[in-house]
């Protein structure tokens, strides 16, 4: 049986749980060692810090035993923790452990363990009970009534005896500290002799106690949550731990209680700002309508629901005509407010099932899934027009609006979420053209931008036949030592045609064409090229795509293009993007588990902006989270960008992941991140990207990294880089 202890831990693995988890295993008493399959320490709480002597840093990721175990209980202990990882699980043992001091404690082990997505043992928890005064009381009977007393009056939780074996007062309180009195209200005399049950709001001894006893004196010491009853009225949480005692030849109930209440508010605070964070990661902050982000997450189910079921959908892209001069001559306020009414009124005029989003400025998208074809989806176009017909009324104010609105329906047009959007978006630019206020519909005649991609694509090709890319480094840095932390490869193109073409055009280009597959290969075997010929000590960090992840050989791919330029695992870093759908997740945690096995470091790049919970980076096995630029953009001035930063460096930290922050690009930036906690940037402050040529005379040396100087108090005003 999971003690309730171990139940916390086990609910990190739900969405929202992270935080009373990390809660728990910071204020409990009772030791918390987690240890992967190999017995390497994977979380080591305050309480086994304290009672040890180390360091959760000075025993992360080594084997547990050389550092507490007395040499002839090695083999034992080792023996039962492989029968744990084996399936024997959960479980219980006893064992001593010699503190930093030479101190010899007896520990008392409740046992079980985590599995993975195919049910194999992930993580072992063990929780923990110092024992040892109790061993030494038992064996050497020298506590008394005295001692017992001193210990229970100057307890600053509430402690309580109680005899649960009374037959005629049900779990009857037969002493009380002051601590316990005061935190439920009432004076001594009051409780001593009353049924426990005064405390609780329902007679949960009376219809419960046997149960809960047989618990108690199995487990020896049992910790959970639940609430108490004050003298007021008022219910409210506590945190309590029971153990079997005898006092004077009777067996009683030994129970400490801890008024939770601070605690429980500051988790739910946490949780509203989680889901605030959510929600404003996918909706717009002036109509409240979904933004890009959730407008494409919605596309692609629609249009794989689509191809099943053999239906059609319509994409139609608004634009209002002539909004600029409402903002121009009325005022960005009456602007905000005629853009509230328009997605009002597009909202209150398609069905629940359709989604309704602004992309920005006076842009708007109505997604109509099972659409009868052209006919019924430009009826839908010319029935969202007359709803925007009637003016509308600002504080007096009458505003006429008309939108121009450009349909794709699919079949026939494309099949691709953003390609899609884009074909939309060129049939409303036809519909501004041809006088506005008007419907069309994607022409493939209006498409020049489709001849261009082709011919952009012929020449991708080209280039990755003929060797026309070549990759820029950029240095990962740490923010209080200035120590080079690794590199980031980052492809780059300069064709003799087109010039140099950005990889925001190109890479979503090779993710369509199927050449993302080629390009990734390419680069990775370029980067860890360049990484073994300058025999680099940290990792050279690699971008790679949802696509290529997914595909079946890409473990292999990876573990041969290591092991043709002798490097190991630890030597590279992949960054996956954030935007991986939930069948893409499946696929990519069974090959990230594979490659994270090798040793290979994994990072989830472009994190917050919006694709992924906290649940993706429980189905992960990653190593670090990179933040994205858009959230640092005014973290020197913004105080809520700070929250949500600082917020997002702590959800990382509680998941015993490194948290980097790309974008840098100014001191104060750097202050500020510096100041919350982040320990690594990287960014144009830092470095900007260049050809390997420009780093290959500085690897043995400083880097030329123009880094400002700390502030007072923080370094003594000495350079960040050394």
């Amino acid at each position: 049986m999971l003690t309730r202890l171990t139940a916390a831990i086990a609910s990190a693995t739900q969405p929202g749980g992270a935080g009373l988890a990390e809660a728990v295993l910071s204020i409990t008493d009772t030791l918390v060692v987690v240890l992967d399959p190999q017995g390497r320490v994977v979380r080591f709480n305050p309480a086994a810090e304290r009672l040890s002597g180390f360091s959760f840093e000075e025993v992360r990721g080594q084997v547990l035993w050389p550092f507490v175990l007395p040499e002839h209980e090695v083999a034992g202990v080792v023996q039962a923790f492989e029968s744990l990882a084996a399936g024997d699980y959960p479980n219980r043992y006893e064992n001593h452990w010699q503190t930093r001091r030479g101190e010899w404690r007896y520990i008392l082990w409740s046992n079980t363990a985590l599995l993975d997505a195919r049910g194999r043992v992930a993580l072992v928890v063990a929780t923990g009970v110092d024992v040892t005064r109790e061993r030494e009381e038992r064996r050497a009977r020298q506590e008394t009534e005295d001692r017992f007393r001193a210990l229970f009056e100057q307890s600053a939780d509430g402690v309580v005896l109680i005899d649960p074996h009374d037959p005629e007062v049900p779990w009857r309180i037969v002493d009380c500290n002051e601590a316990f009195c005061r935190m439920n209200g009432y004076a001594r005399d009051e409780l001593v002799g009353q049924s426990v049950d005064l405390l609780h709001p329902y007679p949960m001894m009376a219809e419960e106690g046997g149960e809960l006893f047989a618990w108690i004196r199995e487990e020896g010491q049992v910790h959970g949550e639940g609430s108490h009853l004050h003298r007021d009225g008022t219910v409210f949480p506590i945190e309590s731990a029971s153990s079997v005692v005898t006092v004077g030849g009777r067996e009683l109930i030994l129970g400490q209680d801890r008024d939770i209440r601070d605690r429980k508010r500051t988790e739910e605070q946490l949780r509203l700002l989680a889901a605030q964070l959510a929600h404003d990661s996918q909706h717009d902050a002036l109509t409240g309508l979904p933004n890009r982000t959730l407008l494409l997450d919605r596309l692609q189910v629609e249009l794989r629901r689509a191809a099943r079921d053999g239906r059609a959908l319509a994409v139609i892209h608004l634009n209002l005509d002539g909004f600029r001069r409402v903002n121009d001559t009325l005022g960005h306020a009456v602007g905000d407010a005629v853009l509230r009414e328009v997605a009002r009124r597009l909202q209150e005029d398609v069905r629940p099932s359709d989604t309704v989003a602004r992309l920005g400025g006076d842009e708007f998208v109505v997604l109509i899934p099972d659409v009868g074809g052209r006919p019924e989806a430009g009826g839908v176009a010319r029935r969202l027009q007359a709803a925007l017909a009637q003016p509308i009324d600002v504080d007096g104010q009458p505003v006429n609006v008309r939108g121009s609105m450009g349909v794709a329906v699919s079949p026939p047009d494309s099949s691709l979420p953003a390609n899609l959007l884009r074909q939309a978006d060129l049939a409303m630019t036809q519909a501004k053209r041809e006088g506005k206020n008007g419907v069309q519909f994607f022409q493939k005649s209006l498409d020049a931008a489709v001849h261009g991609q082709l011919h952009l694509e012929a020449r991708l090709r080209a280039a990755l036949d003929a060797g026309g890319l070549h990759l820029h480094y950029q240095p990962q840095v740490d923010t209080t030592t200035g120590a080079l932390l690794g590199f980031e490869a980052l492809v780059r193109w300069t064709d003799t045609q087109l010039g140099l073409v950005s990889p925001a055009r190109f890479i979503p280009l090779a993710e369509e064409a199927g050449l993302i597959g080629p390009l990734g290969a390419w680069v990775l075997d370029e980067a860890c090229r360049q990484a073994a010929e300058w025999r680099l000590r940290v990792p050279i960090a690699v971008n790679v795509s949802a696509l290529e992840v997914a595909q079946e050989d890409f473990t292999q791919r990876v573990h041969a293009t290591l092991r043709r330029h002798g490097l190991d695992g630890g030597q590279l870093k992949l960054e996956i993007t954030e935007r991986l759908s939930v069948q893409d997740l499946q696929r990519a945690a069974r090959q990230l588990a594979q490659l994270h096995g090798l040793g290979v470091q994994l990072s989830l790049d472009d994190f917050g902006t919006g694709q992924s919970s906290v649940s993706t980076l429980l189905q992960l096995p990653l190593n670090e989270l990179k933040l994205d630029r858009s959230l640092i953009t005014g973290v020197a001035e913004s105080p809520i960008e700070q929250r949500v930063v600082s917020a997002l460096i702590s959800l990382g930290r509680s998941l015993n992941l490194t948290v980097i922050v790309e974008g840098v690009e100014t001191p104060e930036q750097l202050r500020v991140l510096r100041d919350l906690g982040c320990g690594a940037v990287q960014g144009y402050l830092t470095g900007r990207p260049g050809p390997a040529s420009m780093w290959t005379p500085h690897l043995g040396g400083p880097l030329p990294l123009n880094l400002p100087e700390r502030s007072a108090g923080a370094g003594d005003g000495e350079p960040l880089l050394n």
